[in-house]
């Protein structure tokens, strides 16, 4: 009876608290709800948000040809880079291999040290020399000997990476911390590595347990469990270079293959974002994999350290709906979107320790995904990809340029990148994989160290706006001799075009261009002139820069300008007895002062005037030169004074227009 009255009280409790959410009188919310950056919505963290905003997300941006020639110019241009599958050196000078590796060993060592890692694994702080020797002297191949005057040339080993592993600084996995109280950042660590990567080997460390490796991206110490030998450089070719369409792809953020008892050499394998596979070819599938069926699984190669070191592959299965392709992914505005969103959440991994990864690794490991072969630091490419340098822009200029970039643009300032995504009205939206920020009114920076979604508005440690510091721009998957492919100008509204009157120097326009109704500041194109000194029609081609392309061409009226010419008459004086015997001239250089004209001069005389009345046809006696312009004066003039006007005509040329002014001269005759 106890029971079921206990059983009735919970029954009409559980009733009540239904009733209760039904009403709206409690929140329906009972798990914590996942946190976003300011002005970050939940919708913004799928693709499609993007996508639309895009007119043509699904438009294939560059072809895989496209894609092989950047490759080429990435490997050819950046020192970090190299293309293994054309690596046509064999042997190595081991002496002066380790010589280098000390020497280099002793810089990073300084340099960590100076950057803070002075603490060891258990968080205690270390004098330089305690802290790092060790790590230095681990560095020293035992079968070396750094002494020897004589070249010791060695064989490179080819080898396959056989599980998720990382380029180390130093060749131990003893800790470099920068704080006490957080081992998640060490800052020995230098960049993933993952399954079916290869590598070329050249020394060990002193233990043993280390090669020094290098990737087609990045070069430091890895962990010789982590790979397999290969016999020669045929078999470690076919392991992994294959054209696109012969690959499996991982575009999530990461997948695992299915534990196997029976097969446990494959099992359980981490794959992260970028991981490329052999597809196995129908021929290739006999019976069982794995001690089972291949049914809505994709079937790879997947490569196995065998217990002497060796290389050899196996057959595994990964399920048809992980997040992977047969073939790089086409370079779409959606898929890219579809990729960078994938490791939303996850941690931050300094050079990719903890299985995941940094701002750089991030974004090298999204376009991984599209075969595209990024060096490992923000340093990208030296220029081969098209860029845009955002230094001295306001942010008003920066926010109306990268509104133009597509998705997928890297944005960067010193010590971080990320990718955009879009915007909303004037908040650009981006995604990185980030260690700290700070918080729009804070003092001091928030620990993020996880892939999120935030605003440009976001500050850095210097209290100014992750936009204000921008100074870089990237499109990834575009060489620098690509045409800009956003916005074309050629059909641009140009207004504020006037006709210019002829000043003897270049003429131009103060103009306002608009595209798509959008104003463009004076950074978004260039003007040059033809023709634009001398009367006629000048012409002006106003060509697109950073993001907008192509050209428009206008026309403008340079008109005669007013000629210059200004004319004074002067008074002279002559002498009456002169005049009884014979004419007189006054030359026009005493006469007149004429500056300025522009042309051909002529005169002619338009009136005398007399202040004796009684002088009667006085006008007669005096004679102006047509083209010299001097006043001939005839005998038998009276004394008087006598203003003579005298029309001055400059013909002007092609650039000025002609003009006649009227000139007095006044003649004193005593």
């Amino acid at each position: 009876m106890i029971h079921n009255t206990k059983r009735t009280i919970r029954t009409i409790v559980m009733i009540a608290l239904c009733m209760a959410l039904t009403a709206g009188l409690l929140p329906v919310q009972l798990n914590a709800a996942v946190r976003y950056m300011p002005d970050v919505t939940a919708d913004m963290s799928h693709a499609d948000y993007w996508a639309q905003k895009v007119g043509d997300p699904d438009r294939v941006q560059v072809s895989i040809e496209e894609i092989e020639a950047l490759n080429q110019e990435i490997w050819k241009t950046s020192r970090e880079t190299r293309d293994l599958a054309n690596w046509s050196k064999t042997e190595y000078d081991a002496v002066a291999a380790v010589k280098g590796l000390l020497s280099s060993a002793k810089d990073d060592a300084d340099s960590c040290y100076s950057n803070g890692a002075v603490f060891d694994q258990n968080g205690q702080v270390q004098d330089e020399d305690t802290l790092y020797a060790p790590r230095i002297a681990n560095c020293q191949d035992p079968t070396v000997n750094i002494e020897a005057t004589e070249p010791d040339m060695r064989e490179y080993k080819y080898a396959i990476c056989t599980t998720r592993s990382t380029l180390l600084v130093f060749p131990t996995e003893d800790q470099l911390l920068d704080t006490a109280s957080d081992p998640d950042f060490d800052l020995n660590y230098l960049s993933i590595v993952r399954v079916n990567e290869p590598l070329l080997l050249r020394t060990t460390s002193a233990d043993g347990q280390y090669y020094t490796a290098m990737t087609s991206g990045c070069a430091g110490w890895i962990k010789a469990s982590d790979v397999a030998i290969c016999e020669n450089r045929q078999e470690w070719l076919e392991a992994w270079d294959y054209p696109s369409d012969q690959l499996l792809v991982v575009y999530d953020d990461k997948i695992y293959t299915e534990d196997s008892n029976f097969q446990p050499e494959t099992a359980n394998r981490k794959l992260p974002m970028g991981t490329c596979l052999q597809l196995a070819t129908e021929d290739e599938i006999q019976g069982l994999i794995s001690n089972r069926t291949a049914h809505n699984n994709h079937v790879v190669w997947m490569p196995v350290r065998k217990s002497d070191g060796s290389f050899e592959k196996k057959l595994a299965l990964i399920g048809e709906n992980r997040k992977v392709s047969e073939g790089y992914l086409p370079v779409t505005t959606r898929n890219i979107l579809k990729v960078a969103l994938n490791q939303l959440g996850d941690a931050y991994g300094w050079g990719g320790m903890m299985g995941t990864n940094d701002c750089s690794g991030y974004v090298r490991d999204v376009y991984r995904c599209f075969g595209i072969d990024m060096p490992r630091s923000s340093n990208r490419n030296n220029g081969v990809a098209k860029w845009w340098n955002l230094e001295g822009k306001t942010d008003a200029e920066k926010t109306a340029f990268i509104k133009r970039l597509p998705p997928g643009a890297q944005l960067s300032f010193s010590g971080h990148e990320m990718l955009y995504l879009g915007y909303e009205g004037d908040k650009l939206y981006v995604i990185s994989s980030v260690s700290n920020v700070r918080m729009p009114g804070d003092t001091q920076n928030t620990r993020i160290r996880g892939g999120v979604i935030n605003t440009l508005d976001i500050w850095r440690e210097n209290d100014r706006t992750w936009l204000s510091n921008l100074n870089y721009a990237e499109i990834p998957y575009y060489l620098s001799t690509h045409a800009d492919p956003l916005v074309s100008i050629a059909a641009a509204e140009v207004t504020g075009i006037e006709s210019k009157t002829y000043t003897g120097g270049e003429l131009t326009q103060e103009l306002q261009v608009s595209v798509n109704g959008t104003l463009l500041t004076k950074e978004d194109y260039t003007i040059t002139y033809q023709d634009n000194v001398n009367v006629g029609t000048a012409a002006m081609t106003i060509t697109g820069a950073g993001v907008y392309t192509d050209s428009v061409e206008r026309t403008f009226l340079i008109e005669q300008a007013e000629n210059p010419m200004v004319a004074t008459g002067n008074a002279v004086k002559l002498r009456v007895k002169k005049l009884k015997k014979k004419n007189l001239t006054v030359k026009r250089t005493l006469a007149m002062e004429i500056t300025g004209e522009q042309g051909e001069l002529t005169f002619s005389k338009v009136s005398v005037d007399c202040n004796k009345k009684s002088a009667k046809n006085f006008a007669k006696k005096f004679v102006v030169g047509k083209t010299s312009g001097d006043i001939t004066v005839k005998k038998g003039v009276k004394k008087g004074t006598y203003k003579v006007t005298v029309d001055v005509t400059a013909a002007g040329d092609d650039n000025y227009k002609a003009a006649t002014a009227p000139v007095v001269v006044t003649i004193r005759v005593r």
